[in-house]
Formats: structure tokens, C-alpha cells, sequence
């Protein structure tokens, strides 16, 4: 019984702001103290669709967020192969490195960023941006690809070479089915956090690049309540979208879960 009342309070915590959301996005007045809205109309929508940056900014804010997930695993996995293997760094140390994005100031690590980047001229490129995003993803696949590594071991695969097994062999029947649940949250959890980067977009885009966010902020801090709520919705199916797929493409949620 107490299980079942700490579920239904956590689905209704969680399910509460996604319906004030879509209130809002189908609010056309909604004044207080009224706990619902007054009227119920598709104007908001209407607006948010009719906004010139609109399709381009989910179009940039999905393909963005994609090539960062894939460049931060392509970084992430050799890496942490080698990190979990190792024996010269202590722990304490490691961590301090893989944590290292967080612990400094984002807005000093971007307007530093950005300063070398106009020398490269990587601003207002999608090449800058994704590079910008994979430095405040990578610590989140580190993490997770490397506690998998951990996990896994050398056994299996000191196994299955002493038997005979060819490198590709192992790779297809041991490395990767034992790994494909941790990678596969490592790239749904970076497509998340590249695709909420308001900062490194803002100022390494130069404003030449428009993602959700970048529209979505300014409407929610101009009190714009029933569009910064429309592009939420948005966004969270951006998210659903990305994140279903990318599990779909590195082995399937179910496969995942078996594993």
C-alpha cells in the first residue's frame, strides 16, 4: 500500500507542470485566481507556428543535438575504455578530471570559447556549437560508458580470446551486448543536455543560429507565458523523439533491458 501511494504521488508530481503546460498552450485567457483557464483556443499555437524561426530552430535544435550525442560517444568510449582499465591515476584524481566541466563557471569556459573560436573562425558555425555542446556532454557519458566498462570487466573478453575468438568476434557477441544499456543512456542523457544548452548556443552561434531554447527563454522571461509553455511542449517531444530513437539505433529499449 505505502508502495503504491509513493507511485502515485511521484506520477503526479511528475505529471502536474506537463498539464499546466498544455493549460497554457490552449489558454487563451487564464487570469488569477482561477485555477484553470477561462477561455480555450488555438492562438497560441497559431503564433507559435507562424513564427519565422520556428521550424528552423527545431530543425537545428534535433540535428545539433544528434551530432553532438555522436561525437561525444565517438570521444567518450575509447576513452573510458582506457580509463577503466588503468592503473597509474588514482580515483580521487580521475573523478576530479572527468567532473572537471562542471566544477568551472560555465559563462567563463563559453566567452573564454568563444574568444578562441573567432580566431578559428568556428562563430555562428554548427561546427562550433557542437563542439562547445560535447565539452559540457562528455562528462555525463564518461561517467556512465566508464561505470560500464567497470561493470563488464576483462573477463568475458580474456575468455573468449583464449578460446579463440577474433577481436571483431568478441566485440559483436560480448563488448557490445554488455555495453549497449550503458551507452544507450549515455547518448539519450547527452542529447538531453545538448539540447537544453542555452549558453554555448547563444554566444559561440552569434546569434546566426537559432535553437529552442533560444526562443524559448525570452518568452518565459517576458512573462509570455502561453508561448514559452507551446515551445516547452516542443520541446519535450524534441527530447521523446531523439531519445527513443537514438536507444532504437544503438539496440532497442527492451534489448537493453534484458541485457
Amino acid at each position: 500500500m505505502k508502495r503504491t501511494s509513493t507511485l502515485l504521488l511521484a506520477c503526479f508530481l511528475v505529471a502536474l507542470p506537463l498539464v499546466v503546460l498544455l493549460l497554457w498552450t490552449v489558454a487563451t485567457q487564464w487570469l488569477y485566481p482561477a485555477l484553470v483557464p477561462q477561455q480555450f483556443g488555438g492562438k497560441v499555437l497559431g503564433q507559435m507556428l507562424q513564427e519565422p524561426n520556428f521550424w528552423p530552430a527545431v530543425l537545428n535544435s534535433f540535428v545539433i543535438a544528434l551530432a553532438t550525442t555522436v561525437v561525444t560517444l565517438l570521444i567518450a568510449m575509447p576513452a573510458a575504455k582506457v580509463l577503466a582499465t588503468q592503473h597509474f591515476m588514482s580515483q580521487r584524481l580521475l573523478t576530479f578530471m572527468i567532473y572537471l566541466p562542471f566544477i568551472l563557471p560555465a559563462i567563463a569556459i563559453v566567452t573564454s570559447t568563444q574568444m578562441l573560436f573567432i580566431q578559428w573562425h568556428l562563430t555562428g558555425t554548427f561546427t562550433g556549437i557542437i563542439l562547445s555542446h560535447t565539452y559540457f556532454t562528455l562528462p555525463y557519458a564518461m561517467q556512465i560508458i566508464l561505470e560500464s566498462y567497470r561493470k563488464m570487466g576483462q573477463g568475458y573478453a580474456l575468455t573468449a580470446k583464449s578460446l579463440g575468438a577474433k577481436p571483431w568476434q568478441i566485440l559483436r557477441t560480448i563488448t557490445w551486448p554488455l555495453m549497449a544499456p550503458g551507452i544507450a543512456t549515455a547518448a539519450g542523457l547527452t542529447f538531453i543536455v545538448s539540447l537544453s544548452q542555452y549558453l554555448p548556443t547563444f554566444f559561440i552561434g552569434g546569434g546566426k543560429i537559432m535553437t529552442l531554447p533560444l526562443i524559448l527563454l525570452p518568452y518565459a522571461n517576458n512573462g509570455r507565458f502561453g508561448l514559452a509553455s507551446a515551445y516547452s511542449v516542443v520541446f519535450l517531444l524534441v527530447t521523446m523523439i531523439g531519445v527513443l530513437l537514438l536507444k532504437q539505433l544503438i539496440g532497442g529499449w527492451h534489448h537493453g533491458l534484458r541485457n
